[in-house]
C-alpha cells in the first residue's frame, strides 16, 4: 500500500459504480429514524393546504379530473376526488386516503425521459423535501438525481421508476433535509483540494441554507464551490494554496458566514448526531470506505454524513466520478474505520475528526 498522503496530494482516478440495493429498511426498524420509507399514503381532506394537495391535484388532472392547481383542498378538489372514486369503485367521500391514492397512481409508474402531470406532482413533492424543482413536468437528469438522492436517503432502492413506495414516502415521510451529492471534480484549479468546500455545501443545503452561487443543479456547482472556498472560507486564490485542503478553522470561518456555530468532535458524535437528524462533516481515510473511490492509497478526506435510515448512515462523498456520483449507505463500523485511520491527523481518540453543528 502506498505511503499515506494528505489532502494536499489528492488526485483523481477511475471510480467504478457502487451497487444500489432493493428495499433496505422495513418500517419497524426505521420508525424512529430521521429518514424512513413511508409505506402508507397520508389522508388529505377538505381545508388542508400545501404541496401535497397541489401534487394530488396534478395526479387528478393526469387522470382526467381538472380541479385546478392551487395548494388548497377546496370544493373543486373534493368533487374531483369523488368523481375519481366513483369511477374506480371506491366510496365517493371526497377524502383522499391510502386506497384512493393507490388507485389514482395505479401501475402508471413514471420513469426517465417522460413528460406529464405525474412528473409535475413528483417535482412538487421533491420540492416539499427540499429539492428545489422547476415544475416543468419533464423527467430529465436533474429530476433523476433528486429522485435517487431522495430514495437512498429514505432506505429505498435507487431506481428511475417511481414505485408506489417512493410515491407514498414522498407524500408521507418526514426527512432530515435535502441531500445533494456532488463531485469535487471540475470545481476549478483547487478541485482535488475541494472535498471540504463541497462537503460544506451539501451540509448547508441540507440545513435549508442556499450557498452563494448555488442554482439547485449540481451541473453548475463550480461557482458555488469557488465562492465558498475563496469567499466564505477566505482562502487565497493562488496556485500554492489551491494544492492544500481545508481544516477545522477554515470551516469555522466559512460556515460562520451562514450563521452556523461549530464544534470539534469525533466519529461517535457524528453517529449520534445523524441518528437525531443532524448532519456533520467527518474526516478520515477515504481509501477505507466500502465503495469505490478515485484514490490508490490512504488519503485524508472529508465527507458529509447527512442522515440515518434505521440501520445505515447516509454519506455524501465528493471524490466520485459521474458514474458513482450518488449517496452511499455506510455502517457505523465502516465510518469508525474511516475516521480512525485518518492519515496525518490526530488519532480518533483525540476526537478531532468530525465537524459538528451547535
Amino acid at each position: 500500500m502506498p505511503a499515506p498522503v494528505t489532502r494536499r496530494a489528492l488526485l483523481g482516478g477511475a471510480v467504478a459504480t457502487a451497487a444500489g440495493g432493493g428495499l433496505l429498511v422495513g418500517a419497524s426498524s426505521a420508525s424512529a429514524a430521521p429518514n424512513y420509507p413511508g409505506q402508507i399514503f397520508p389522508t388529505l381532506s377538505a381545508g388542508m393546504n400545501g404541496l401535497q394537495v397541489r401534487a394530488l391535484r396534478y395526479l387528478l388532472l393526469q387522470r382526467g379530473h381538472n380541479a385546478g392547481i392551487a395548494n388548497t383542498y377546496d370544493s373543486a378538489t373534493v368533487n374531483a376526488v369523488k368523481a375519481f372514486q366513483a369511477r374506480s369503485g371506491l366510496t365517493a367521500n371526497g377524502i383522499c386516503a391510502d386506497s384512493t391514492f393507490r388507485k389514482l397512481i395505479g401501475v402508471a409508474l413514471i420513469t426517465y425521459n417522460q413528460t406529464n402531470n405525474f412528473v409535475v406532482a413528483l417535482q412538487l413533492l421533491l420540492t416539499r423535501h427540499g429539492y428545489h424543482m422547476d415544475g416543468t413536468g419533464y423527467y430529465g437528469a436533474k429530476t433523476r438525481r433528486n429522485v435517487w438522492s431522495f430514495q437512498v436517503g429514505h432506505a429505498i432502492s435507487r431506481a428511475d421508476a417511481i414505485s408506489l413506495l417512493t410515491w407514498s414516502t414522498l407524500f408521507n415521510a418526514k426527512t432530515s433535509g435535502a441531500m445533494y451529492p456532488m463531485m469535487q471534480r471540475d470545481t476549478g484549479n483547487a478541485q482535488w483540494s475541494n472535498c471540504g468546500p463541497v462537503a460544506a455545501l451539501s451540509l448547508l443545503i441540507h440545513q435549508g441554507r442556499t450557498p452563494s452561487g448555488w442554482t439547485w443543479d449540481v451541473a453548475t456547482r463550480r461557482t458555488a464551490v469557488e465562492n465558498f472556498r475563496y469567499g466564505a472560507m477566505e482562502l487565497a486564490r493562488t496556485a500554492e494554496r489551491d494544492q492544500i485542503g481545508t481544516e477545522y478553522p477554515d470551516f469555522v470561518t466559512g460556515l460562520g458566514k451562514y450563521g452556523m456555530s461549530l464544534w470539534h468532535g469525533g466519529i461517535e458524535d457524528t453517529l449520534s448526531q445523524a441518528r437525531m437528524g443532524r448532519p456533520s462533516i467527518a474526516g478520515g481515510d477515504v481509501y477505507k470506505m466500502p465503495y469505490p473511490v478515485s484514490v490508490s492509497g490512504p488519503v485524508s478526506h472529508w465527507v458529509t454524513v447527512l442522515g440515518y435510515d434505521g440501520s445505515h448512515y447516509i454519506v455524501h462523498d465528493p471524490i466520485s466520478q459521474p458514474s458513482a456520483d450518488y449517496l452511499h449507505r455506510v455502517t457505523a463500523t465502516e465510518l469508525r474505520t474511516y475516521a480512525s485511520t485518518n492519515p496525518g491527523h490526530p488519532p480518533e481518540t483525540a476526537k478531532q475528526n468530525s465537524i459538528l453543528l451547535r
